[in-house]
């Protein structure tokens, strides 16, 4: 588990970081170029979550996805019940899951390529 620390610390931190960010209030987003491109900011920010999470948990796919989707979704209901300007978006709680799909498969092709470098005998060229 001390090994983990590091990286559960981190994942940690971008999740409270996808929580403030949630938390800007509307009004001052009108203004950023950025943020028109609101979508793949979704897309990425749980991409990067789901990554993180399986850096941390890498047998536990599916609770990682679960508690990823309830994550985004608890986000999109604590904008719309604050007085922050933001509304709850179905649009933007489908972006987190396509973000959360995505980092997941990036996991996942990491680690695969991991392990096969790991396991593969050397070739003749190698050698």
């Amino acid at each position: 588990m001390s090994s983990r620390k590091p990286a559960i610390i981190i994942a940690i931190c971008w999740s409270v970081f996808l929580l403030a960010g949630a938390s800007v209030p509307g009004d001052a987003l009108r203004n950023v170029e950025v943020f028109t491109y609101d979508k793949l900011l979704h897309i990425a920010g749980f991409a990067v979550f789901a990554y993180l999470w399986l850096r941390c948990f890498p047998g536990q796919l599916l609770k990682i996805g679960i508690l990823g989707a309830a994550f985004g979704l608890f986000i999109e209901a604590y904008q719309h019940v604050m007085p922050i300007g933001r509304f709850f978006d179905l649009y933007d709680a489908l972006a987190d899951l396509a973000g959360l799909a995505l980092g997941t498969g990036i996991f996942l092709i990491a680690t695969n390529r991991k392990r096969r470098i790991q396991t593969d005998p050397p070739t003749n060229e190698q050698l």
